[in-house]
């Protein structure tokens, strides 16, 4: 039986998603609740491989069990054995075909920014906190720029060694309401550190430390000045089939 979840993290105290030695993942938490729950201890594929510190609001992963469970008991009997910081928030059957990463159209993320911050304590988990007042209208200019199909190869590295860096992003939406500014992205897959990367580079040029035309020299392949934005910032909120 081939089984999908939505998963919900706070991703704080994880070093990312994917499984790693002697260190706490989302993905080893994950799979101790399962074979705690079920005594097997199955493959976990996820949509995205999200990094340390990074949230999740509708994380997709899919595994297979060899024997029969009730699908509908997961994710109360999953919780139970979670910590709070992890949640389960539905569980379903699927096509032995599915699989959480490939079968994926399109995903969306969101990176959370608070402007104009002399000092701030809320957002030090869940925002990155500027002093600078930013330039909204520069900001969205600059990421229409970035909409379509290119080699990102700037701004992060393949999940695959050797893989290529070509993506499409579907769309970059920038907004504010008050001190918050929030960029959206949605696109058909993302490099490592992708998503970072664009809000380093908005939030410089909404800084006014960069001009608009620099977003045409990293879709070159230039990385001259080009940061990775905080961790705690970006949250995965949601994967399209």
């Amino acid at each position: 039986m081939n089984i999908k979840l939505i998963v919900e993290y706070e991703g704080t105290r994880y070093h990312g998603w994917q499984a790693q030695t002697g260190r706490p993942t989302v993905e080893a938490a994950l799979r101790d609740a399962i074979q705690s729950l079920t005594g097997e201890s199955p493959r976990l594929a996820a949509a995205g491989r999200t990094d340390a510190g990074v949230h999740a609001l509708g994380q997709v992963v899919n595994f297979k069990l060899e024997q029969p469970f009730p699908v509908d008991q997961l994710p109360g009997a999953l919780n139970a054995r979670l910590d709070p910081d992890i949640a389960v928030r539905h569980a379903e059957l699927v096509d032995d075909a599915f699989d959480a990463r490939y079968s994926a159209r399109a995903r969306l993320y969101a990176y959370r920014i608070r402007q104009a911050l002399p000092r701030g304590a809320y957002q030090r988990q869940y925002a990155w906190g500027v002093h600078d007042e930013l330039d909204l209208a520069a900001m969205q200019l600059a990421g229409a720029r970035l909409e379509g199909r290119h080699d990102f190869r700037a701004f992060g590295r393949s999940p695959r060694p050797g893989g290529h860096t070509m993506r499409r992003i579907y769309d970059i939406t920038v907004s504010a309401t008050g001190d918050w500014i929030t960029i959206a992205v949605s696109a058909d897959a993302f490099l490592y550190g992708m998503v970072r990367r664009i809000a380093g580079a908005l939030v410089d040029i909404g800084r006014r430390k960069r001009p608009l035309e620099w977003i045409d020299e990293l879709m070159n392949g230039s990385t001259v000045g080009l940061r990775l934005a905080p961790p705690q910032g970006l949250v995965q909120v949601g994967v399209e089939y």
